[in-house]
């Protein structure tokens, strides 16, 4: 393939995903087909899938780069010179801000047994990292004598992770009870008064 039709392929691939994110948002995972992304696209089907074999693998590209864009975001967070309590209350901002979260929202429940098992365990390589950052936050601020919590810091690590939850934010947010400025305050502040030694409200 020349460098000008490898140019023009990762083009197309790029609009692809695009329009499939797009629709998929709009009418949901189950309800979104290989051919109305084609139609979307004004493309033959067959191009569509010289780019992806399927509609999983597709929707695993899209999946795959937002949760390595959080994960980046994470470690940088996490590496910062910043207190720990800090980094805390920007990770849980920026996971309910980060494209990964809103398009996990969109297509909940629906893709949750969707991808193959290599696709899987590479999500869940990825996951382990951020939880990993969680932890290293976590550690910094039991050093620190800030946090002061008995538990384990792995546990409190997936306890953070867990804040990320789709059913608990559908259940209040999308169905009207709360608002998602309310729903990060309350969120963090819970987290918070968990591991810390202050008890209060206060951010």
């Amino acid at each position: 393939m020349s460098s000008r039709m490898k140019e023009k392929f990762n083009q197309r691939n790029e609009l692809i995903l695009q329009k499939a994110e797009k629709l998929i948002k709009e009418k949901g995972y189950h309800n979104t087909k290989m051919i109305d992304i084609a139609e979307a696209l004004d493309i033959a089907k067959g191009t569509l899938y010289l780019h992806f074999k399927s509609k999983e693998s597709l929707v695993f590209s899209i999946v795959k780069s937002k949760i390595v864009q959080f994960f980046k975001s994470v470690e940088t967070i996490s590496r910062s010179d910043k207190t720990a309590k800090y980094k805390v209350i920007n990770i849980i901002r920026e996971g309910y801000k980060s494209d990964f979260f809103e398009f996990v929202l969109a297509s909940f429940p629906d893709m949750g047994a969707v991808f193959s098992e290599d696709q899987n365990k590479e999500l869940s390589s990825i996951q382990q990292k951020i939880i990993e950052c969680f932890k290293y936050v976590i550690e910094e601020g039991m050093d620190s004598k800030y946090f002061d919590n008995k538990a384990p810091s792995d546990f409190l690590a997936l306890q953070l992770m867990q804040l990320f939850d789709p059913l608990v934010y559908d259940s209040l947010v999308y169905k009207g009870d709360m608002s998602h400025e309310d729903f990060v305050q309350f969120s963090t502040v819970y987290f918070l008064k968990a591991i810390t030694c202050e008890g209060d409200n206060k951010l």
